[in-house]
């Protein structure tokens, strides 16, 4: 053991037991079993034990040992102490009551703790993991699925055992992660579900769990292009996964958690099962996608952008009215071109020339596509529609079956707008690769004329589906059974 380690050992066995015993005189320690993860500024205040002399020289020994945490370090590039301690007296707290033991100064839980604030310390690079839980989700035999660096872990369990099952997983992933939540449960209940695991590693932990969350992002979102179904983000969970550590575990909830006991689509619930066999596929349509999405330099922002980010917005709304608009506007940025004028009528020809097939006719797409825009139309254009005529207008689209609930018919028909969308989108990346493509992102010149044009209107129907054939994926062509 080297003189580091060893002043680290002798300052933080010290500060643990001048810590324990001020914490002890506020009533904060020892806390209950149930809720053993204590944090400073809810539980107790960081004044309570930075006074102490243990902790000065606790703070002095690890600011001493390495140049990461020199005081004369710019900002942006030095590590503080103060992170470090508090989290070691949490994670001791934690040990000690989870482990129903007595305080000691040189128990077990003192012991590990001590070895969890020396490896932090010495550590160059942090691993950071975020945790996503989603709904309707899940893996065809019930077994994690490994993806390009993202894991699906279902969540198998009875309903009594689910959210214990849920905190497993993500505590397996970040150890202490129900220190993030506390006594608030994460999300609502809208089994079967996932929770979709992402990590990396580098030298500042806070700055990898954007690029984390945003790899699951970008993950969820090829995997509902090529699944039409209605799984929802509903609470991620970030954090650094050494116990010892600065980035201590945050949860962020998402809008399509609540408020209500569940999401909307709930009521037309279509689950996404994923296998093996969808590894391929996913990194398949992940490269159409990159290479459709070509920088652009000097651009704000894209129709398409616009489309995939309101597709994706579709799945954290509150209500189906918020659903439609969403929904709309991703349809009209993906499919209707830069001219202004009779963008309803270019989007039901557009829409039933390419996604029309065996099992989805042109004259019912074409058809649905009206009556969902003169939804939307209501909603957006200072309409007003009585219940009774929004059902019955709703029951015109096709996809709607016959002899449903009244909020459950509201829910089919969003769902046959979002899978309009869905296919669009596919489309609309498929048709936009290759040195030559047939219909550029950022162009729309001569696309009504290929609609019209037989032979054109053939070679673009092939086209795209035949880049679908190319990674496996021809089914995502289809809308859903």
């Amino acid at each position: 053991m080297n003189d580091i380690d060893n002043r680290l050992r002798d300052t933080g066995q010290a500060f643990l037991a001048a810590a324990w015993t001020r914490l002890q005189e506020e009533r904060v320690v020892p806390p209950p079993a149930f809720h053993p993860y204590l944090e400073v500024g809810r539980d107790y205040f960081g004044d309570s034990v930075m006074p102490l002399a243990e902790y000065r020289a606790l703070e002095d020994a690890i600011a001493a040992s390495y140049p990461r945490f020199h005081a004369a370090r710019p900002l942006h590039e030095r590590a503080f102490p103060g992170g470090l301690i508090f989290s070691f007296l949490e994670t001791f707290i934690a040990r000690l009551t989870r482990a129903r033991e007595e305080f000691s100064a040189d128990g077990p839980a003192t012991e590990q703790s001590l070895n969890d604030l020396i490896q932090a310390v010495h550590a160059n690079t942090f691993e950071v993991a975020c945790c996503r839980v989603v709904s309707h989700l899940t893996t065809q035999d019930g077994e994690p699925v490994d993806f390009t660096k993202v894991r699906v872990e279902p969540v198998i369990s009875q309903a009594a055992d689910h959210d214990y099952e849920v905190r497993r997983i993500i505590s397996t992933a970040i150890p202490g992660a129900a220190s993030a939540y506390g006594r608030d449960r994460t999300h609502g209940f809208a089994p079967p579900e996932s929770v979709i695991i992402s990590r990396d590693s580098g030298a500042k932990a806070f700055d990898l769990a954007k690029p984390l969350s945003q790899r699951i992002e970008r993950f969820m979102l090829l995997v509902r292009l090529l699944k039409p179904g209605t799984s929802e983000s509903m609470a991620e969970v970030q954090g650094a996964t050494h116990t010892v550590r600065e980035f201590k575990p945050t949860v962020l909830r998402f809008r399509g958690a609540g408020p209500g006991f569940g999401p909307p689509t709930q009521q037309a619930a279509r689950v996404i099962t994923l296998s093996t066999d969808d590894v391929g596929r996913v990194d398949g349509l992940g490269r159409l996608l990159a290479d459709a999405e070509k920088p652009r330099a000097g651009m704000a922002f894209t129709s398409f952008g616009m489309a995939l980010q309101k597709f994706l917005l579709s799945f954290h709304a509150y209500g189906w009215s918020e659903q439609i608009v969403d929904l709309a506007t991703a349809f009209e940025a993906a499919l209707s071109g830069k001219e202004k004028d009779d963008v309803t009528l270019r989007l039901k020809i557009r829409a039933s020339t390419l996604l029309s097939s065996n099992r989805d006719p042109a004259e019912q797409i074409f058809k649905d596509v009206g009556v969902i825009y003169g939804l939307r139309s209501a909603l957006v254009h200072g309409g007003a529609m009585t219940e009774k005529n929004l059902l019955k207008e709703a029951r015109k689209i096709s996809t709607v079956p016959d002899g449903l609930p009244d909020g459950t018919t509201i829910a089919h028909a969003v769902e046959r707008l979002r899978d309009l969308v869905r296919r669009s989108l596919l489309a609309r990346v498929c048709l936009a690769v290759g040195a030559n493509p047939l219909w550029p992102l950022d162009a729309d010149t001569g696309v009504d004329a290929a609609m019209v044009d037989d032979l054109k209107r053939k070679v673009w129907r092939e086209a795209w589906r035949g880049a679908l054939t190319e990674i496996d994926a021809i089914a995502s062509a289809e809308p859903p059974l």
